[in-house]
């Protein structure tokens, strides 16, 4: 087994994740093709619909509109706990997803300025494009979409405006649909967290639902989002175009036109081609973009999610060494990868038990024990947060290096003669001439004005002065104004008036995005930065706690046994750091809405949830053998006391 090369972990997750994208495609097809079936020409009442025909090329067509959302999700994709999305019912917070900042604005201003915002934005923009061009052909030439209008016999062809603001209502929506896509981080997926608990009802983990299931949830609130948005752009559109985009869309559209048709080069009419027909379509059209771009992320997300099996069996079943590829996975720098690989392992602690048995006699690897290697990688997520919150509380000083002595280099001489030794403030000599009389007598006076020790007497009327204007004014300000008036004046009346404001701006709703709340900044440090790591931790501590637990009846050489005294001490000290940080971290100045009800986040109390529960699980399994595994009466008892089971003795 040792001399078996082993496999790369993607090789396995690879053609998983390839089955899971052709499914979502399957079902987006089904998706384009209903859109293709009701922008089209209802004159034949065959053609419009059958498959074989323009409905196909249509729907082809559209796919690409979906297909460009696809690639913009595999590009940016990474794994995150679970997300708040516009179509959820969530009362978390955290509507970032996964990004763990401190605050809404910090979020804006980390994540705006990125190569990642701009494809997004260049995503979506190339999609509605698409999609307007695909729909202008699709309908009917009584909708008066062409890129030219044909006048009267005797007129030459005109520039057609309504295509303009139809295009131009597409691309609203692509920029609002970025927007959306940022702030709800839609790159993010959530896979499923796994839970020690099984089902009382059946004895094994629930069942993931199926994605047509999910979807089938999921199919009346995004209705409403759907509506939402479109009836909202068909009120608004119209007031944006003409006020930002009317006169560029229309010079770019006339440049286009202009080299494929004889079009005069006209002016804008006053006023613009608001028919309530228009009007109506944009509505409608607009309602089927941003279905195909929402149903495009949803189902992509819902395939995405499910857990990482191959016909009933862990992705790294069908493998020659499954123990090798998993490490690799285990060990992967890539978000994604690690992610699923923590969670195949998860799966395999919980389920099935020939993989167990397997990681309990793989012994004999160069690297060490497949169980040690496993028990350090998971030991090390869990850890990690100790670690996150010591360097959060004692952050490290940069040391500073000393300044290093300048040396100065000697200027070039001037002169080749030698430095006068005598006193260069003496005269010279005594003049002679009477010229020479004359000038020194007006020099030494000269001096005698520029250098007098005396201070001037300007400086000192200016400065009394001063004082005397200090003064009057303190005793005008004590006859003219109240007691409460000069409080109010003073440096620190206005600065409480100064922070009186400051808070009553956070209280409003644009206040809200400069909070740095408590559930935030616990959430950012815990979970770590710049995304949260949830799923790793929670993985980890189910899979050591069913790995031990297992242990009793399937570790034939004992080796999980020697370790679970680090476990519990592991788990033990986590647990208390995390609930000593969160009882003790002050609350920042921004948190004007707090109170102590507050002093939690959700997804920090299910970690600290699942490190209880796995350790309840192991005291109760393996106290009875503490003096053999070296555990102190001390150590079961505040074992005991953490887990929350000390009064059950």
């Amino acid at each position: 087994m040792a001399s078996l090369r082993p496999p790369l972990y993607r090789q396995f997750l690879t053609p998983a994740l390839h089955r899971r994208f052709t499914s979502a495609a399957l079902i987006t097809l089904v998706v384009c093709y209903a859109e293709a079936v009701l922008i089209a020409d209802k004159s034949s009442i065959f053609w419009f619909w059958f498959p074989i025909g323009p409905a196909g090329i249509r729907t082809l067509l559209l796919f690409v509109s979906a297909l460009s959302i696809f690639v913009l999700r595999v590009a940016q994709l990474h794994l995150g706990m679970a997300e708040k999305m516009p179509r959820q019912d969530s009362s978390t917070e955290n509507a970032s997803g996964s990004r763990t900042t401190a605050s809404p604005f910090e979020t804006f201003t980390r994540y705006l300025f990125r190569l990642n915002t701009v494809q997004t934005l260049a995503w979506y923009l190339f999609s509605a494009w698409w999609f307007s061009e695909v729909y202008m052909w699709s309908v009917p030439e009584s909708a008066n979409l062409g890129w030219v209008a044909a006048g009267k016999a005797w007129e030459r062809k005109r520039l057609n405006e309504r295509p303009i603001y139809l295009r131009s209502v597409f691309f609203m929506l692509a920029v609002l649909q970025s927007g959306l896509h940022l702030y709800y981080n839609y790159d993010s997926v959530a896979l499923p967290v796994m839970q020690a608990k099984t089902d009382a009802s059946s004895g094994q983990p629930p069942k993931q639902e199926h994605p047509v299931l999910q979807l089938k949830v999921l199919l009346p609130s995004l209705s409403r989002e759907i509506g939402t948005r479109a009836t909202g752009m068909a009120i608004l559109g119209p007031v944006v175009y003409a006020l930002f985009i009317r006169r560029a869309a229309w010079s770019c559209s006339l440049y286009f036109a202009a080299l494929l048709w004889d079009v005069p080069a006209s002016q804008l009419s006053y006023i613009p081609p608001y028919h309530y027909s228009l009007i109506l379509r944009s509505l409608t059209s607009g309602a089927l973009l941003i279905t195909l771009w929402e149903f495009s992320n949803a189902i992509f997300s819902a395939y995405l999610t499910l857990e990482p099996m191959k016909r009933e069996q862990p992705l790294t079943g069908a493998s020659k060494d499954p123990n090798a590829s998993l490490l690799t996975g285990l060990k992967a720098k890539r978000e994604v990868i690690r992610t699923f690989a923590f969670c195949e392992l998860a799966l395999i602690s919980q389920r099935f038990a020939a993989r167990r048995k397997a990681i309990f006699a793989d012994i004999d690897r160069p690297t060490g024990s497949a169980w040690t290697q496993i028990m350090t990688l998971c030991v090390g997520n869990i850890l990690a947060i100790s670690n996150r919150i010591a360097e959060f509380q004692n952050p490290t000083t940069k040391s500073v290096a000393p300044p290093q002595r300048i040396t100065i280099e000697s200027l070039p001489s001037i002169s080749s003669a030698p430095l006068r030794k005598e006193n260069i403030f003496s005269n010279a000599r005594t003049p002679a001439t009477t010229r020479e009389k004359i000038e020194s007598s007006f020099g030494t006076i000269a001096k005698s004005y520029g250098q007098s020790p005396q201070p001037a007497k300007p400086l000192k009327f200016l400065e009394s002065q001063r004082a005397e204007g200090e003064k009057y004014i303190g005793v005008a300000r004590q006859k003219l104004l109240t007691q409460g008036q000069q409080e109010s004046l003073s440096s620190s009346g206005l600065l409480a008036q100064y922070n009186a404001y400051l808070i009553r701006f956070l209280r409003t709703p644009f206040g809200r995005l400069f909070r740095r709340t408590f559930k935030r900044r616990v959430s950012t440090v815990v979970l770590g930065s710049p995304f949260g790591e949830l799923n790793p931790i929670i993985d980890s501590v189910n899979a050591l706690t069913a790995l031990a637990l297992a242990s009793l009846t399937e570790d034939n050489y004992g080796k999980v046994a020697k370790d679970v005294p680090l476990l519990i001490q592991v788990f033990v000290s986590v647990i208390q750091s995390v609930e000593g940080f969160v009882r003790d971290l002050p609350v920042h100045w921004t948190d004007v809405e707090f109170s102590e009800s507050d002093r939690r986040a959700e997804e920090v109390d299910l970690v600290v949830g699942t490190l209880k529960a796995g350790l309840k699980e192991m005291v109760d399994a393996f106290g009875k053998y503490a003096a053999e595994l070296g555990l102190t009466e001390r150590d079961m008892k505040a074992a005991r006391r953490v887990a929350g089971i000390e009064g059950d003795e």
